[in-house]
């Protein structure tokens, strides 16, 4: 089971670094390409949408949105009929980096995922749905608040 892991933490830590790289390149952060696509296909929503459908917290959304907004991929306004409620709107310039971006991590999947076949690469995906179905269902149990005492919650996980 050790070798399993190892394995499986050094395989998507490549993936990560690799595509983080990619990224980065053409001046997106890690995370980006995902709310860049929310945004196209939700034009006009709001950043509690985007945090929940991306999963992350509301404050990296928050982070992040601002840095989109400062290198001109997305427009923040007001609702017209709730001015406490920002939207989210998409910039001719984040279509086009979203595009760039999606194309970019396409090309290095297809190198990355390329070792293995169609059927294994099924297979694959298959096994990590099965296994994120798991991790979905036991995820509270694994999380620390920070409240609990580090060894207490190592103890309970044993």
């Amino acid at each position: 089971m050790m070798e399993l892991s190892r394995v499986f933490v050094d395989v998507t830590r490549y993936h990560r670094y690799m595509t983080h790289s990619a990224m980065c390149k053409i001046g997106l952060g890690r995370g980006m390409p995902p709310v860049l696509d929310y945004v196209i296909r939700n034009d006009g929503c709001k950043q509690s949408d985007i945090s929940r459908e991306v999963h992350m917290t509301p404050a990296t959304a928050t982070v992040m949105l601002q840095t989109l907004e400062k290198n001109g991929f997305i427009t923040r306004r007001s609702d017209k009929n709730d001015q406490r409620c920002m939207r989210i709107y998409i910039t001719d310039e984040g279509r086009a980096v979203a595009k760039l971006g999606k194309e970019t991590l396409d090309g290095f999947d297809g190198q990355f995922f390329g070792a293995l076949t169609a059927e294994e690469q099924e297979a694959l995906t298959g096994l990590l749905k099965k296994l994120w179905s798991s991790v979905e269902e036991n995820v509270e149990k694994y999380k620390i608040s920070g409240k609990e005492n580090r060894n207490e919650t190592v103890s309970e996980i044993s």
